[in-house]
């Protein structure tokens, strides 16, 4: 029997929706090579039938195990899609080596589901898959973190079931996925940055979390030039290159992530603050460390560094800051200009907080009142706006570069307001 819910809490796994297809190796458009295992929810299975269209040939299950056949022998048999909104474990060759180190019995139950022929579902099997599927469904549209037992176990029927090991049950959808993207996300274009690679380069860095190296990138700063002045919210634009899309470091292993200068210079962490959630939010988000980076990566890297920072209690207020200000400029770039005003109210306020309960230089309290009137002026606020700039300007032993930077930001706000 294997265990569907091992997997899902280990990864890697990816969310497929009701209808969509599922590729395999020896298909032509196909661009990942995996086979699968079904967590939860249904996938239908279809062959080309001789008058040239397809027909439906079986259904799978959770634990189900597809695309074997395709896998070791690059011919594709069948198509896959799925017939209701479905978590599937992706085994790749990456994953492959990794279970059969950590799980070798499994491997057994791979082998034998990849070639097994299909049977159909039985009528309570097909409500079973239903009832999961609609549980997942209704868990991606919630925007809190699952509710959990008193003991961190997943609570509902489905949950239960798996606690029990009933055999092939689908996996409860809380135990499954932590949905890390605020309400307002969208799934944007596939955007690509190929010229950024000139001004990047390989390093290896070591997991905090889980001890694992892994190699990365680190941006070449002595490479960058300024393409035009720093602008009111400090956003710097660089030629040819933006950093936001390499400021934050992933582990592929764990998914723990943070700002590349935190796996650098290790800063103590309490895993225990988000250590549940990261292993949920692994289970939910499926992150390609071999394909080329775009801008979804780039999303999703900053979201689970949100997720990672209260383990890092007090310095946790500013990395909030910073990535909700990261994320405002980002959804900038893809012109969502709901998602880019959520996110820079929530940075001004992230950086209220740092400014009212931390510890500041003078050129960093310039920086953090630059931050905060810079977000509430693109947010569309104004709580106490010009009080911040004023401090910016007049601080003290401050930079004069960001004193000049709010002197002329106090002028343009001025000028609007008449």
């Amino acid at each position: 029997m294997i265990d569907i819910s091992w997997l899902a809490s280990t990864g890697p796994c990816k969310k497929i929706a009701a209808g969509q297809r599922i590729p395999c190796p020896g298909v032509s458009d196909s661009s990942e090579r995996a086979m699968y295992i079904l967590l939860v929810g249904r996938v239908d299975v279809y062959k080309a039938s001789a008058a040239g269209g397809r027909q439906t040939i079986g259904s799978l299950m959770p634990g189900d195990v597809f695309g074997g056949r395709e896998f070791f022998t690059d011919v594709a048999e069948y198509d896959y899609a799925a017939g209701l909104d479905s978590l599937v474990y992706l085994l790749t060759e990456s994953s492959f080596n990794d279970l059969s180190w950590s799980r070798p019995e499994l491997l057994f139950e791979v082998f034998k589901g990849a070639y097994t022929p299909l049977r159909k579902m039985s009528a309570s099997e097909k409500k079973a898959a239903l009832d999961a599927a609609s549980d997942l469904a209704n868990a991606q549209k919630t925007e809190r973190a699952p509710k959990k037992g008193a003991a961190g176990a997943p609570t509902g029927s489905a949950a239960q079931q798996a606690a029990q090991g009933a055999p092939n049950s689908a996996a409860s959808p809380e135990m499954l996925a932590v949905e890390i993207f605020p309400k307002g996300h969208k799934g944007y274009q596939d955007i690509t940055k190929p010229d950024y690679a000139k001004l990047v380069f390989a390093k290896d860095y070591s997991c905090p979390v889980c001890k694992k190296t892994f190699s990365d990138f680190k941006i070449f700063r002595s490479k960058l030039y300024e393409s035009e002045p720093m602008r009111y919210d400090l956003r710097r634009y660089y030629t040819d290159f933006q950093t936001e899309w390499y400021d934050v470091i992933t582990c592929p292993h764990c998914y723990f992530s943070t700002f590349h200068n935190y796996f650098t210079d290790p800063k103590p962490i309490q895993k225990v603050k988000f250590e549940k959630e990261l292993v949920a939010a692994r289970a939910s988000v499926y992150l390609d460390f071999k394909a080329e980076r775009n801008i979804n990566f780039v999303f999703a890297s900053h979201y689970l560094a949100m997720l990672c920072a209260d383990g890092y209690l007090s310095l946790g207020r500013q990395i909030r800051a910073k990535l909700w200000g990261n994320l405002s400029w980002l959804y900038e770039d893809v012109m969502d200009e709901q998602m880019e005003k959520f996110c820079a109210e929530k940075a001004a306020l992230a950086y209220e907080a740092v400014y009212a309960e931390t510890r500041l230089t003078p050129v960093q309290e310039q920086v953090t009142c630059l931050s905060i009137a810079g977000m509430q002026y693109r947010a569309g606020m104004d709580n106490n706006l010009k009080r911040y700039l004023f401090t910016a300007k007049t601080i003290k032993q401050g930079d004069r570069t960001y004193a000049k930077v709010a002197e002329d930001f106090m002028f343009d706000y001025g000028e609007q307001k008449e």
